[in-house]
């Protein structure tokens, strides 16, 4: 069987417009046969090095008359580079010439090419059935589609969007396995290869040769596949059995990326109802890594030769994963969340930082409030919060709306405040939702969670910057009901309390942020120390209705400085945290600066520094993260700029020291512990710190990690 006997003469030019018959009759079938080169590797390897296309061709045959109607050819000026190599240049056999002074980039072939259907009749919109025919799945799905996402095209037309594999429907037809490429098609149907250098025109030659030979013998092509549009949300159960060939990981992702971002980076591989599961770090935080699995192997092997591919200008990391590793991540089984999981909406929005007592009505009300309110899917029913396994929130919740413009409108209220909080929104997934809930309701896994976070202990205030030296002026008062606050310390010291410095009560927070039952009192002398413990130690505190006894112990600046420190016991620190090597001249891992602001919240979190605008900030605070092998010293002098004539009286002598830290992983997010200034006497804990202002007053600002970490 040759060429000559098999099929009609071959067309050797692009036919002009005046001989192309107009297409009358809509029931025709035409098949576009469809090739295309990039820049760099060819074959079975295209797509995968992520160069730029330079050359589409398109050959266009009327299946029912078995002829070849039209050829369409265009270079595409490439971005990214200025010239190719000997060996690409070599192998396409492309014009260097023609292909650097076309006047088109990938969106103007786009379109040039959908004008020139629409002026030949032959465009879809017609009613015409056109569909394309490629060598093998990577023009379509490796090439064209995520280089139209890197390069923000226009959206692709629908006829990109379906194409036969010739290969398969070479398989169908003659019952074969053995058909890897062009060459063993031909060699399959007897039929020789097209001498031709220039590679895309030899290649839709040869296909066109092949084409004719499978409608001579009597094919339909009938069953296009169909490239996956956009990712559809799904919920995946613990007792799923996902096939093990189907998963990949995905690390380096930037942390604002959502699933549909993920989707766009695998875009032209079909991914599974619900595939892409973001993975959370044991804060609750998404730490960069994706699951993703796709609907057959396939398609994983496809996406694993996307490792080192780019969003933006991060390059991510592809590796092979497994089923169980998704079912880790993607799978869940409570009923409350499967039964929001199922309501009627499209997108999930992640509610981050509420108020621990916030109802479902608050949620409702800060979504609807404002110019442009958000429907949440079935109102108060379908907002979700996250507990832990004793009931106490998580501060985490989850709400849905219908539609893609609802969300971007309720995201828009990102970071707006509800009632002493500013509350973070993102858009989430139903596999984020599952591993939320499945986290913080299990026991052991909350409890690992807890044991594994590392505590760095820093040194919170010299002595000098309490009492000055050794002096016993300080009392500290243990014990206390972790509702109390500062007016019902005040009422129980009664006498005493008149001896206290201004501003020199300390209520200290552990390093979950939580109530230590703790609090460090400044007084103003030794004797009023001696006498508030001497008076006060062991007595009882009427609190809720409840009375409770007190431990009030004198102490100095030295004392508290080395409990906050944690170098004697104390219940700051959970007995099954292991404490770590403090000191180092290698690493900075943390600054904390004493500046004279207003009142803070107890329950609002602290204002990362790398949020507050540094004209908001001391001139001289220190804001690299280098490494250094020295400290920093902040001068008395430098500090007063920033104090308020209310601190004038405050005990603050000497210098503030930054000290570099050791034995901390340089990746990992420490909590220190906190300590929260109130002025006395007191002002209303409701007063909070809203992000973006600063206020006169004392507040504790804790910049941890590197200049990349908060």
């Amino acid at each position: 069987m040759t060429s000559s006997s098999s099929s009609p003469p071959l067309t050797t030019a692009v036919v002009p417009i005046a001989n192309v018959e107009i297409n009358n009759d809509n029931n025709k079938q035409y098949l576009c046969l469809f090739s295309l080169i990039t820049a760099g590797l060819l074959d079975q390897d295209m797509g995968s090095d992520e160069q730029e296309i330079v050359e589409m061709i398109y050959l266009i045959i009327d299946a029912d008359q078995r002829k070849t109607v039209t050829l369409h050819r265009q270079y595409i000026r490439p971005v990214f580079i200025e010239n190719l190599n000997d060996e690409s240049k070599q192998t396409s056999g492309i014009d260097e010439t023609l292909l650097f002074s076309s006047e088109l980039d990938l969106n103007e072939a786009l379109n040039k090419f959908d004008g020139f259907l629409r002026d030949r009749y032959l465009h879809p919109d017609f009613g015409v059935k056109l569909t394309f025919v490629c060598e093998n799945c990577l023009h379509i799905r490796q090439c064209l589609h995520p280089e139209s996402v890197k390069k923000s095209t226009i959206p692709l037309p629908n006829y990109y969007w379906s194409y036969f594999d010739l290969r398969n429907e070479f398989k169908h037809m003659y019952k074969t396995t053995e058909c890897y490429n062009i060459n063993t098609m031909l060699e399959k149907l007897s039929i020789s290869p097209i001498d031709e250098i220039d590679y895309c025109m030899r290649h839709i030659r040869q296909m066109e040769l092949i084409v004719y030979q499978m409608l001579n013998n009597g094919y339909r092509f009938e069953q296009p596949e169909h490239v996956m549009t956009h990712l559809q949300q799904g919920i995946c159960s613990l007792e799923d059995n996902i096939e093990e060939s189907t998963v990949v990981r995905a690390r380096g992702l930037p942390w604002q990326c959502t699933d549909q971002d993920v989707a766009k980076f695998f875009r032209g591989l079909d991914i599974e109802k619900g595939g892409v599961a973001l993975c959370l770090s044991s804060q609750g935080r998404r730490n960069g890594e994706a699951l993703v699995r796709f609907v057959s192997a396939e398609h994983r092997e496809l996406a694993l030769r996307r490792h080192k591919h780019h969003i933006g200008q991060r390059y991510i990391e592809v590796y092979k994963a497994s089923g169980r590793d998704f079912l880790n991540i993607a799978g869940g089984s409570n009923s409350e969340a499967q039964a929001f999981l199922q309501r009627d909406g499209q997108i999930i929005i992640r509610m981050r930082g509420l108020p621990f007592d916030a109802t479902a009505k608050d949620v409702i009300e800060f979504f609807t409030r404002g110019d442009t309110p958000t429907h949440v899917v079935d109102g108060e029913d379908g907002v979700l919060f996250v507990h832990y396994p004793d009931g106490r929130s998580t501060g985490d919740a989850f709400v849905m709306v219908k539609t893609e413009n609802e969300a971007a409108q309720a995201l828009l209220k990102h970071k707006e405040i509800m009632g002493t909080r500013y509350i973070e929104l993102f858009r989430s997934t139903t596999a984020e939702v599952q591993q939320v809930f499945r986290r913080s309701q299990d026991p052991k896994n909350f409890q690992t969670s807890l044991k594994d976070i590392p505590f760095a202990p820093l040194p919170m205030l010299p002595p000098e910057m309490l009492s000055g030296a050794n002096k016993k002026d300080c009392i500290r008062v243990r014990n206390l009901p972790v509702e109390c606050g500062i007016e019902q310390i005040l009422e129980f010291l009664g006498v005493h309390s008149q001896h206290i410095m201004a501003q020199g009560v300390h209520m200290v927070y552990n390093a979950h942020g939580q109530p230590s039952g703790e609090a460090f009192i400044q007084m103003n002398s030794e004797a009023a120390s001696f006498n508030a413990a001497a008076h006060k130690n062991n007595k009882y505190m009427f609190f809720n209705g409840k009375k409770r006894y007190i431990e009030v112990i004198q102490c100095s600046g030295e004392d508290m400085n080395q409990i906050l420190l944690g170098l004697v016991p104390s219940n700051l620190i959970p007995a099954n945290v292991q404490r770590q090597q403090m000191f180092s001249p290698h690493r900075v891992v943390s600054y904390l600066l004493i500046v004279d602001y207003i009142n803070i919240d107890l329950a609002a979190p602290l204002v990362p520094i790398s949020t507050i605008p540094h004209q908001m900030l001391p001139p001289t605070m220190p804001m690299s993260l280098g490494a250094s092998s020295q400290t920093t010293n902040i001068s008395n002098n430098s500090l007063s700029s920033c104090q308020s004539q209310n601190s004038t009286n405050s005990a603050v002598n000497g210098q503030v020291q930054t000290t570099a830290m050791n034995g901390l992983h340089p990746n990992a997010t420490y909590y220190p512990m906190q300590v929260f200034y109130y002025p006395t006497p007191p002002i209303s804990p409701s007063i909070y710190l809203p992000t973006g202002q600063m206020h006169p007053g004392p507040v504790t600002l804790v910049l941890r990690g590197d200049n990349t970490q908060y």
